[in-house]
């Protein structure tokens, strides 16, 4: 039989599916992990690699939202990409993935972010970095005196509704990334053995909490999965509460939100560094760029940019991804010949304009771009940017915003 990239078919594939993710090593064969698996793959849309008449890759595309400065887009998430052992190097993750993505921007979607397992392999589906994401360690004990936290309410498996609402209302920042269907949430609560979370209603209403995971329930660590809040008061009273467990747990991990520094938070932070840096829960803190992003829809992207500082140029885009799509694709990627107008009110239409600069960058460049993850001096330098010297500088000074924050893992 040939291989084939069909759609995912519950009744047929759902045995294999499960083997290529144990395989993987995502999950084990205990029930409450398949069952949550299982869950998380009807939220979506899911496209598997049939070897033989049997699914032997998966990736799923699960609808959300990204908020560039005030303008949200439509989000196609890609919350899976995995290959079964004997798949591996036939094409069948960057085939699943490609094809997903034509379909989704055929929908409508406008942009498409991922989490990287390694550097190299998305960007030949036209995926730029984001920022680096900062994950701290620390003793809760040494955390400065925040005031008394009020007595929080537990939160479990059975509040997902309640929490995913919550997270929809939490603090935003320039990009932020929601995933619509409540199912993610509830299967997120679901899949870890020990979870449990803690966490703050006014008026009933749930406002700002914690989750986190641990593996050893006396001392940690314990790592947060999401901390909600909707105003720096209510981070605040979160980061009490985490103080106050410091008594018994020796160490937290959790993602710094990108506007607070944790470091400031903590007293003799180098001195808890040193102590601890040999012990079974180190003090430390490291950072990572690990998710991706690029544009599916260029004039609906460039139409959220809004600069005081006005400029147009023609763009001259490149998509790598158009080597990656079968030809009855119904979308091939964006590449193409743009005029691009950067003011208060943007756009990006079809064809160059005569006199105007000109600047050449792959998708994936021009998204970190536009997201703001990167200059355009840095990306003429160690980039794809091309055009003149001006023109880069007139780039970053019509263009300035601040590092994007998804603020919810995929």
């Amino acid at each position: 039989m040939a291989n084939t990239f069909r759609k995912y078919n519950a009744r047929k594939d759902k045995k294999s599916v499960q083997r290529i993710w144990q395989e993987c090593g995502w999950i084990t064969k205990e029930k409450r992990e398949t069952e949550a698996l299982d869950q998380f793959v009807k939220t979506s849309s899911c496209l598997v690699f049939d070897m033989d008449g049997s699914a032997e890759a998966l990736s799923l595309s699960t609808p959300g939202r990204f908020l560039h400065t005030n303008t949200v887009l439509s989000l196609a998430a890609i919350t899976a990409v995995t290959t079964s052992r004997v798949a591996r190097n036939q094409r069948a993750a960057s085939g699943t993935v490609s094809r997903l993505l034509a379909q989704q921007a055929a929908a409508g979607a406008q942009v498409s972010g991922l989490g990287i397992f390694e550097q190299g392999f998305y960007e030949r589906l036209g995926y730029g970095n984001g920022p680096y994401e900062h994950w701290v360690r620390f003793d809760p004990a040494w955390l400065i005196d925040l005031g008394k936290p009020r007595v929080p309410v537990r939160l479990g498996a059975g509040d997902w509704k309640e929490i995913h609402e919550a997270r929809f209302a939490r603090r935003k920042r320039h990009g932020a990334v929601d995933l619509l269907p409540p199912e993610i949430t509830k299967s997120e609560m679901e899949w870890p053995k020990s979870i449990f979370g803690l966490g703050y209603r006014e008026n009933g209403v749930l406002t700002h909490f914690f989750v986190a995971r641990c593996d050893d329930e006396e001392s940690g660590p314990y790592i947060v999965n999401w901390m909600v809040y909707q105003s720096i008061g209510q981070f605040k009273e979160l980061m009490a509460l985490v103080r106050g467990l410091g008594d018994q747990v020796r160490s937290f991990r959790m993602r710094e939100p990108r506007d607070i520094q944790l470091q400031s938070l903590l007293t003799k932070p180098f001195q808890l560094y040193q102590i601890t840096a040999n012990s079974k829960n180190p003090s430390r803190s490291n950072a990572v760029a690990y998710w991706q992003m690029r544009i599916l829809d260029v004039a609906a992207c460039v139409a959220a940019v809004s600069t005081e500082s006005p400029l147009e140029f023609n763009l001259m885009l490149s998509d790598p991804i158009e080597n990656q799509l079968p030809d009855d694709a119904s979308w091939r990627g964006c590449g193409g010949d743009y005029t691009v107008t950067f003011s208060s009110t943007s756009s990006a239409r079809p064809g160059h304009t005569s006199d105007l600069p000109t600047l050449s960058a792959s998708v994936n460049d021009f998204t970190r771009f536009w997201m703001g993850a990167a200059s355009a001096e840095v990306l003429a330098g160690v980039g794809s940017f091309d055009g003149p010297a001006d023109l880069m500088i007139h780039l970053d000074e019509s263009l300035k915003l601040p590092s994007p924050a998804p603020d919810w893992d995929y």
